[in-house]
Formats: structure tokens, C-alpha cells, sequence
């Protein structure tokens, strides 16, 4: 089959069991592009999820099972009403997004396929970040003995408690779940290097880039601003970099030195950075959380945006999305970010401030600015939803792509 083309499958039947149906966070806004995207190519979607907010925001009908979630214990009850819903749909594939409960993730194993779509480390890490708490390095360790050990040295999870054990016991039976599925998705080769040192076959890994809000590509880029503002948006915790972004910005000359703009829920440390950003020379206007119009129109006001993580990104959408706009990066190099930043934006060692400010005043550069938003542009045509549904076809119905 060609990639892009447009062959229906009306036979076959999907069952994605996903985490939250609603507007969240990134694993959602795939899920809202992709799901359309199937069911225009002739698969019968059927969704269910622990969590239902607002049953049609995937344009698919949502049904709850509360299984148990992420810290929360396995549900067994939850888990046989999944089994019940493959017996009496019979769907060809079940996709899981984001389940954490390890009876659900087993009980999806009685369809014919069972794939699972990782967005972040929590299956590998008791802890959830791969952060350090204590030292704020990164951890490159596989899960287990290891994580022990570091909840002495680094104060892993709950540091040298019973309840470190637990958590990692529940992560291990998780994972253990995790490995008898026919298949892992993920959305960068680091994730995929990471299911590996957990014990996953890198065969049964597949790689699938997230899409894009294909609204953001519907049209050209709005002209480079005349005002130099730098965009931050995202979760305002501290391992998304905006303390650091704002020490950054403190060593760029005042003449060149960008005012930011930060959009997301405010938090009890979005609001200590704020209170900080006036001693350190930064004019910073808080955004808030927007809807996608607004947002959209916040990326055609900003001239770059920087994305100063400090965790080890598993993919950084809010880089493509950036793209998408014609906007360039300026970001840490950290997790999945290297694998898209390109020629359109700039990516310096994890937690260089210097480097980062530098990179910052390089992508608002009027002349070079030009060519790092003609780039981005062309970065983002990577990827839309058509692109991405025709890997994951490929991933959930193999059979109809054999020669």
C-alpha cells in the first residue's frame, strides 16, 4: 500500500482503551487527531477509557471502565469488564493508551492483537521522570535493583521507605504486563532505546512520531513579529525549565533580551518564577491555560519559542507544534528533542544557561530567523495525521501490508 493512500478496511475493528478522554494533555491531542483519521479509513473504532470527561471529544463515543490508574492498585473488577467488551465486540486489534492498571493491560492479551502506546516514562520508572530528586541528574538505568539503590543515594520515589518498594513493585508487574503484548509503540528512538534496557525486544518496538494539530498546518505562518517575545507554554513544573529559561534570558543583553510570554495552568512554581523574572531583568506576561484558537494566535504573536526541559523529554510536542507555525526552537538538547530540532531551531546541553541564552538570541535573529522558520515549516510537513495513521495501520493490521 502506498504510504498517504486511502484503501478502507471496513472489516476491521479497533478498540482503543485509553486513560482520560478530554482536553489534557499530549497523549490526548493525538488520540483527537488519530482517532477521525482511522475511522475515515474505514476502521470501527470503539473507545473506552478509566476516565470520561466529555464522551465525544475524540469524534468517537467514549463508554468509562474505572480501572485503576496511575499509583492507583490494579482493579480486577474493571479488568474483567474489558475482557467482557472483547468477548462481545471482537475487535481485531486493542490499542492501549497510557493503562497503568496490569490486569487491564493482561486482559487485552484475549484479542486476536494487543498493542500499547507509551507517552512517558512511567512504565519504567518508579518514580515517573527519570529525574534525580535530590541531585536533579538523570537517571540511564533500567528498572529494578538500581531503583533501590538510588532511593538511598538520590531519594528515589519515597527515598528508603517500604513504600518505595511497593511503587516499584507495582511498576515491575506493570512493565511484566507490558512485555506480553504483541507490540509497543512510541513516539522517539529514545523511548524506544528505553523499552529496550527494560527488557522489550526492539522488534516488537515501533517508533511513530506524534502528529501535529493538522489546523496549525491548514495555513501559511504568520510574517516574523516585529516585537521579539519568546513563547514557554506547557505544564509550569519544575523539570519543564521555565526557572531556568528565566536565568537564561538574565545573561542576554537587555537590547536583545526577549520578553516571554508563558502559557499553562499556573502552579504554586509558575508563580515563584514570576515573582523572581522582575529582579532578573525578564518582562513576563502569564497566558494562563488556553483553548487551541488562542493558543494558535499566542504562536503567531511569538517570534521563537524555547523548550528548556530539564526531564528527559519522551518526544517534545510543544517543538513540532512550534513548527507547525513556522516558529523556531530554542531548546535543551534532552530525551526525544535531538531527534526533531533539525535545522530549525537549536538545541545546547541540558542546564547550559549560557548556551541557551545564546541559542535564544540566535533563533530571533532577524536575518536567521528567516531561515529557521522556512525550515521549520518544512519540518512540521513530517508530521500530519495521514502520515502518522498510515505507520500505525501498518502497526495495528500487519496482515494487510504483507507483499
Amino acid at each position: 500500500m502506498k504510504a498517504g493512500s486511502e484503501t478502507r478496511c471496513a472489516t476491521r475493528s479497533l478498540l482503543v482503551l485509553c486513560d482520560v478522554v478530554g482536553a489534557v494533555g499530549g497523549t490526548e491531542s493525538v488520540l483527537a487527531r488519530v482517532l477521525p483519521e482511522l475511522e475515515r479509513r474505514g476502521v470501527a473504532v470503539t473507545l473506552r477509557a478509566r476516565r470520561v470527561g466529555d464522551a465525544q471529544a475524540y469524534g468517537v463515543v467514549a463508554e468509562e471502565i474505572a480501572w485503576g490508574g496511575d499509583e492507583e492498585p490494579p482493579n480486577a473488577a474493571a479488568a474483567n469488564r474489558v475482557a467482557h467488551t472483547i468477548e462481545a465486540l471482537r475487535p481485531d486489534v486493542v490499542l492501549l493508551s497510557n493503562v497503568f492498571d496490569p490486569k487491564v493491560v493482561l486482559a487485552a492479551r484475549a484479542a486476536p492483537r494487543a498493542i500499547a502506546h507509551l507517552h512517558d516514562h512511567r512504565a519504567f520508572c518508579p518514580h515517573g521522570d527519570r529525574v534525580y530528586p535530590q541531585f536533579r541528574a538523570l537517571c540511564s538505568r533500567p528498572m529494578g535493583t538500581a531503583c533501590l539503590v538510588n532511593s538511598v543515594l538520590h531519594g528515589c520515589v519515597e527515598g528508603p521507605r517500604p513504600g518505595t518498594l511497593r511503587r516499584l513493585r507495582a511498576r515491575e508487574v506493570l512493565r511484566d504486563a507490558l512485555r506480553q503484548l504483541d507490540g509497543i509503540d512510541v513516539g522517539s528512538q529514545f523511548m524506544a532505546g528505553l523499552c529496550a534496557r527494560n527488557g522489550i525486544a526492539p522488534e516488537r518496538v515501533t517508533v511513530l512520531a506524534p502528529p501535529v494539530d493538522p489546523r496549525a498546518l491548514a495555513t501559511p505562518p504568520a510574517p516574523m513579529p516585529a516585537e521579539r517575545r519568546l513563547l514557554f507554554a506547557g505544564r509550569l513544573v519544575r523539570d519543564k525549565g521555565l526557572d531556568s529559561l528565566l536565568h537564561a534570558l538574565a545573561r542576554i543583553p537587555e537590547a536583545l533580551r526577549p520578553a516571554l510570554d508563558v502559557a499553562g495552568e499556573p502552579t504554586p512554581e509558575s508563580g515563584e518564577a514570576v515573582a523572581r523574572a522582575p529582579a532578573l531583568g525578564v518582562r513576563l506576561t502569564m497566558l494562563g491555560r488556553q483553548d487551541r484558537g488562542a493558543f494558535m494566535a499566542t504562536l503567531d504573536d511569538a517570534r521563537a519559542v524555547a523548550v528548556p526541559s530539564l526531564w528527559p523529554e519522551p518526544f517534545g510536542m510543544m517543538g513540532i507544534e512550534a513548527y507547525a507555525r513556522g516558529r523556531p526552537v530554542a531548546a535543551y538538547a534532552v530525551g526525544g528533542i535531538p531527534e526533531w530540532i533539525g535545522d530549525a531551531g537549536i538545541a545546547v546541553p541540558r542546564g547550559d544557561e549560557a548556551a541557551l541564552a545564546r541559542a535564544i538570541v540566535e533563533v530571533l535573529d532577524d536575518e536567521r530567523w528567516k531561515q529557521f522558520a522556512a525550515a521549520a515549516r518544512r519540518q512540521a510537513e513530517r508530521y500530519t495525521p495521514q502520515r502518522y495513521v498510515d505507520l500505525l495501520m501498518r502497526v495495528l493490521f500487519p496482515s494487510l501490508h504483507q507483499p
